[in-house]
């Protein structure tokens, strides 16, 4: 603890950065894809496997940043809503068929996104008329994301009716409710670039170690008409999954063009690439409860205008 506090005191006698803090306000569009499957038992055997794709999302934010004795301060959040999204279900392991029937839905949503760090600014232009920084940060980040089905009027490439089934019929209504969460810790390291005109740089890169948390709720979604058996019989499930040992990567960069001493005008743009583990995962369909592997992934990217002031 001593040989702590006495490192701190060395670096803040030495420290050569200090930025007040600055507000931005940010706002822009962000492409999400989400990618899962279940597995029975964790055999290697699907019962079925899901994709949305192209989930565009209005997104919104703040974030606030300060540089003091080249400790480094950040924190941001934002919530957007989707424009329109595409999912679609592929169901596996049929007993009576081997094919694999599929269905597209249209989706719609929200998204949510909390994070902050710390960080020591090396300065590696001290002197000089410009300046180049590199910051070693670690921090925490959670990423929230809620699909349900639109219940809108089909799209032309919507399908409740199985695509691919040969010598049954099959039909879905698609999920009620998915909810997907990400939370933990990451490190990494960013750069900021001042070259001395209007024009500055900024950018970064972090590694994440995340839990997962993922749930999905189905009523009155599947009707399957097995001839078979001649029968007809609806499924009703729900399944919820969590567990640690997730991984992923966060890449970001933005320009940012001085408008005056205080203001500043930009734009970025992100990339997150998560991905779980096998997940352990309790299936309750109708009365009985099915042991089963769950794997997610997750890739967003995001472009998005800026505005800040310092204060």
């Amino acid at each position: 603890m001593r040989f702590c506090l006495f490192f701190l005191f060395v670096l803040s006698i030495h420290a050569t950065v200090n930025e007040p803090f600055r507000f931005e306000l940010l706002s822009g569009y962000r492409n999400d894809h989400l990618h899962w499957h279940l597995e029975t038992g964790g055999s290697g055997t699907l019962t079925q496997t899901q994709i949305t794709r192209d989930a565009l999302v209005w997104e919104n934010g703040l974030t606030i940043r300060t540089i003091y004795r080249d400790l480094v301060l950040f924190l941001g959040g934002s919530y957007g809503a989707f424009g329109k999204g595409r999912m679609e279900e592929r169901y596996a392991d049929l007993s009576f068929a081997t094919d694999q029937p599929h269905f597209r839905f249209r989706t719609h949503g929200w998204a949510a996104n909390t994070s902050g760090y710390f960080g020591y600014a090396i300065n590696l232009t001290a002197d000089r008329t410009y300046k180049v920084l590199l910051i070693p940060l670690f921090g925490f980040t959670a990423d929230f994301e809620h699909f349900e089905n639109s219940g809108a009027k089909p799209a032309p490439w919507e399908s409740t009716d199985a695509v691919g089934a040969t010598s049954y019929t099959m039909s879905a209504g698609g999920p009620n409710s998915i909810h997907s969460t990400w939370y933990g810790a990451f490190i990494g390291a960013a750069f900021q670039i001042e070259p001395g005109g209007p024009v500055n740089l900024r950018g970064g890169y972090c590694y994440n170690w995340l839990h997962a948390l993922f749930r999905a709720k189905y009523e009155n979604t599947v009707s399957l008409f097995d001839p078979t058996l001649i029968s007809e019989t609806e499924t009703h499930f729900s399944f919820r999954a969590k567990g640690g040992g997730s991984l992923g990567h966060t890449g970001w960069g933005q320009i940012d063009w001085l408008i005056s001493r205080d203001w500043q005008t930009g734009f970025g743009a992100k990339i997150h690439y998560y991905s779980s583990n096998l997940l352990e995962t309790k299936l309750h369909e109708q009365s009985a409860t099915l042991s089963q592997k769950l794997k997610i992934r997750w890739t967003s990217i995001s472009g998005w205008f800026m505005i800040s002031r310092r204060f």
